[in-house]
């Protein structure tokens, strides 16, 4: 071999064994908040890394996109059981409102279940009725439900919320006691 392939060759060996050399060193390091570290890094959350659940923005999800996606206040609170839960209920509730508006606007082909026209018609107001009742109580459901779900999100981790007037201007911090 020539000197310029066996330097190249020492080159390259010797870049590859620093970047292994420092991927090892950095993983020693205790996690800081603030440094920026771009290298690997665990898939599971610790307790020393887990952020609070603020009760009035699990309360805004539950409103705004809630209105969409039921359960999703709960899901912002990580309370997954509950938030599928209301998501099932919505999805129970549309398909039997869906149901309801066929028998309402079809009852010609419902009529061998429910006898004539007329108690075909009635029927499909009363499924119908259930349907968006449950579609509705799925909502307010997770409403009610998604500030005490990340309250006793934040109790569990040992999280407290406090506010703080600075500059006029109160705002969340996240406490986390040791």
């Amino acid at each position: 071999m020539s000197r310029t392939r066996i330097l190249a060759l020492l080159m390259v060996l010797g870049i590859a064994g620093n970047q292994v050399l420092h991927a090892q060193s950095n993983e020693d390091q205790p996690y800081r908040p603030d440094y920026r570290y771009s290298g690997p890094q665990s898939a599971q959350i610790s307790e020393d890394e887990a952020s609070g659940k603020d009760p009035i923005m699990a309360t805004m999800f539950a409103l705004l996109p809630g209105v969409v996606i039921h359960g999703f206040g709960n899901y912002y609170a990580e309370d997954y059981t509950f938030g599928n839960h209301m998501l099932a209920m919505e999805i129970l509730g549309g398909g039997l409102a869906w149901w309801g508006y066929g028998l309402i606007h079809q009852p010609d082909s419902w009529n061998h279940y429910f006898g004539d026209n007329g108690t075909t018609i009635q029927a499909g107001y009363w499924v119908k009725a259930a349907g968006l009742g449950l579609i509705a109580l799925s909502w307010v459901g997770d409403v009610a439900t998604a500030s005490d779900a990340a309250n006793q999100y934040n109790s569990e981790h040992d999280l407290h919320f406090k506010l703080e007037g600075e500059l006029n201007a109160p705002r969340v911090t996240v406490c986390y006691n040791f």
